[in-house]
């Protein structure tokens, strides 16, 4: 959705209107969703944490004023309300989990070697990109998984533009490292 119509439905949410407000939870929530669940792993919990931050927002509109920059503000607020989350419950691990464990079938022999050949590759990709930082890796979800912008990311996390682009860099290097080591002992 377009900046402008994002800021004149919070505008419009400043005067009273219950229907921007309702339209611009239409618009975001489901952006939110996917990249709180990113973080942790626990849809229900997301759903709850969501609800909560959309109701925060309504009740304190008028202290939050004016946004120049809607999507990112909701972005940083759900992260920071889902950050603080986990450190409030610190016997919840949170879990990153950017490829689902691939599963196993059993069939024919020519399939479960292209099979076992997939999973394996799954499998260093899911071990490489949980060794990176976790702030290449979650720069990588915002960017790859939920397919926001350098400057939208920059925003969100309150980091330099380049500072973005240098983390995006760093990760997709090591992962051609690992790549290419595969290939080489693999041969």
């Amino acid at each position: 959705m377009m900046t402008e119509k994002l800021i004149a439905l919070w505008e419009g949410t400043l005067e009273g209107s219950e229907h921007d407000y309702a339209e611009l939870h239409a618009n975001l929530y489901p952006k939110l969703f996917v990249f709180a669940s990113r973080i942790l792993n626990d849809d229900e919990l997301v759903d709850d944490l969501l609800q909560d931050l959309f109701i925060k927002f309504w009740e304190t509109r008028q202290k939050i004023g004016k946004i120049k920059y809607v999507e990112a503000y909701f972005y940083r607020s759900a992260r920071s309300i889902v950050l603080n989350h986990i450190r409030l419950v610190k016997h919840r691990e949170a879990k990153l989990t950017l490829i689902p464990e691939p599963e196993s079938v059993f069939s024919a022999e020519d399939i479960m070697v292209s099979k076992e050949s997939d999973s394996l590759i799954k499998q260093q990709l899911v071990l490489v990109l949980n060794s990176l930082p976790a702030k290449q890796r979650e720069i990588l979800t915002m960017r790859f998984y939920d397919d926001l912008s350098y400057p939208q990311i920059a925003k969100i996390l309150k980091i330099r533009y380049q500072s973005v682009i240098n983390h995006v860099y760093r990760a997709i290097q090591k992962l051609r490292e690992v790549s290419e080591l595969s290939t080489f002992y693999a041969a």
